[in-house]
Parts: structure tokens; sequence; C-alpha cells
């Protein structure tokens, strides 16, 4: 027991300085942005205060730790970031860290909805897939799986808006309404439907397009994973007792089953936050993405910066969790 303690502790410290480690290349990267790109944010200042001289212009990059070198700028980023200041943006004079947190809830209980569509139609089909292996079922699971790979989330929200918002006229084509998680609950409360829908019928469409991918590759993932265990001497044996098919294969094959999804879960969670720039802005989605969107056309760089810190962060974050938790799931990962 106490090796067990000693392994997952040296396990814990182990990634925890990796982690540390990216991010701080992550930091390095980031805060050396301005200076990887054309022009500087005094450029954009000066163009929309053409009163600006030349020597206001210096003394303005002199102010804003321009003039120093990376090294500097990457220590005076490092140990404001450290403190929960990311800079004010340019544009709005509103502080990063404001705006990232008005526009992160958005983003991640998109990504959430995405990941529980993805999982509500990706698990069925795995496990039908795999029962009927090299029926019209499985090769029809093959088509959607090569579909929703070779699809992008772009062009498939385009024709979903031009079919379900505009023909039918079933679905808003754009827009936010607030939390549907929240709205789960006043719902409860006030024993109106109505009120969890009005919010939760603006994430279908985003949720689907950034879900159609998910859904895919979980699928494949869940068959494969699933025709394995169905090979496996406790599956023949609880067979041979006469236990009953169905609950052989979702208590025991699909609860082994699942163990690599988990793996797969934690980073397709993560690169939903830091990839749904596109979707975002294709349904005007209130979100870091559309932000991060926005801030490039007018280069306002403390804003970029910050999207592209702290949707490292989460995702680094994320894959962290998830590595030290499945070492508790999996007991043969546990032991090693």
């Amino acid at each position: 027991m106490n090796e067990r303690r000693g392994s997952m502790l040296k396990l814990l410290v182990s990634r925890f300085f990796y982690a540390c480690v990216i991010i701080l290349g992550v930091v390095l990267v980031v805060s050396s942005l301005v200076k990887l790109v054309p022009g500087d944010p005094v450029d954009v200042i000066a163009a929309g205060n053409p009163g600006m001289s030349v020597a206001d212009m210096d003394r303005l990059r002199e102010r804003m730790g321009l003039t120093r070198s990376i090294p500097e700028q990457f220590a005076s980023y490092l140990g404001h970031a450290v403190q929960g200041d990311m800079g004010t943006s340019i544009r709005q004079g509103v502080p990063v860290t404001k705006l990232i947190a008005e526009r992160l809830p958005a983003t991640a209980e998109l990504a959430f909805w995405a990941l529980v569509l993805a999982f509500i139609f990706a698990i069925p089909l795995g496990i039908a897939t795999a029962l009927k292996r090299g029926s019209w079922l499985d090769y029809t699971g093959t088509f959607i799986a090569v579909l929703g790979v070779s699809t992008p989330g772009f062009l498939l929200a385009v024709l979903m808006i031009l079919w379900f918002s505009i023909e039918l006229r079933w679905l808003p084509a754009s827009g936010y309404r607030g939390s549907a998680l929240l709205a789960v609950g006043k719902a409860v409360v006030e024993g109106k439907f109505s009120v969890f829908w009005n919010a939760f019928r603006y994430f279908i469409l985003p949720a689907i397009s950034l879900a159609f991918v998910l859904i895919a590759v979980n699928a494949r993932v869940i068959r494969s994973a699933m025709l394995e265990v169905l090979q496996q001497d406790f599956i023949t044996f609880a067979t041979a007792k006469g236990v009953p098919r169905l609950r052989i294969v979702l208590r025991h094959a699909l609860r082994n089953a699942l163990l690599p999804v988990v793996t797969l879960a934690g980073l397709q969670m993560g690169a939903l936050l830091s990839g749904t720039v596109v979707i975002e802005t294709v349904f005007a989605w209130p979100g870091i993405g559309r932000l991060a969107v926005d801030s490039i056309h007018v280069r306002d760089y403390p804003i970029i910066q910050a999207v592209v810190l702290v949707s490292a962060v989460l995702f680094i974050v994320l894959n962290l969790t998830v590595d030290i938790l499945y070492r508790f799931i999996d007991p043969r990962v546990r032991d090693d």
C-alpha cells in the first residue's frame, strides 16, 4: 500500500512538473507574440489617433515594455500572468482577464454539450457495429465514420443553417440566450420545460457541428474496443454461465471498452475548448474563439495573447487530470 501511494505521489509530481514546463514554454511563445508579427500595438493605437507624434509613440512603447528584450518581456508577462493580470485591451480599455471570464463560460458549455451529444450517439453506434460485425449496420457505421472525419465542421454548420434555420425555421441560425445548464434548474423550479428549451435550442446546431467528427472517432474506438473485449475469456465464461446477453454487453463488455474513451474525452474536451474558433464565428457565438478572431482583426494583442495562454493551460490541465484519473479507473495501469 505504501509503495502504491509512493508511486502515485511520484506520478503526480512528475506530471505536474511536465505541465509546468509546458506552460512556461507557452508563456514564452505568447510573450514573444508581439515581436513575431509586423507592427506593434502602438501602431494600432496611433492609427486611431492621428494626432500622436513619433515622440508620443516612442514614449508609449517604452511604457508598454515593447522596447525591452524578449527575456525581459517574458519575465514581466509571467510575473503578471501568475497574479492573474493579462494586460488591458487596446481597443476596449478593459482588463483582458475580465473579457476572458465573460466569454469562457459560453465556450466551455458549448464544448460540454458537443461532447455529451458525441457520446449519446457514439456509444450505441459503436456497440451496434461491434455486435453486428460485417453486416449492413457495420458498413453504415463505417460510412458515417468516414463522412464525419472528412466533413469540415464549418461546412456542416453552414448546411445546417441553410436547412434547419432558413428552410425549416426550426432552430435559430445564431445567437446565445444564456446557459442551458442554469436553465435546467430554473425549469425544474418553475415547472416549465420551455425555459430550458429557449436556452438549449441555441446550442443544438453549433454543438452538432462540433460533435459530428467526435461521433465518428468515438464510435470507431468503441467498436474496436468492444470487439477486443468480446473475445476475452471472462466474456466466454459469463456466456457459458448463462448470463443474459444484454447484461454481458452493457455491464461487462462496454464497461471495459469505455476505458480508452476516457483518455479521448480529455483530449477532445481540451481540443473543443481551444478549437471552437470557426464554429463560434459562423454562429456568432460569444465565446473566447470569436473574441480571438475579433481581436485579430483589430490587432488587439493582449487579448490574443490571453486567449492562446488560457486555451493552452486548459488543454494541459484537462490532459493532466485525465492522465491521473485513468490510473484510478484502470487497475492494470494503476499496478504498473
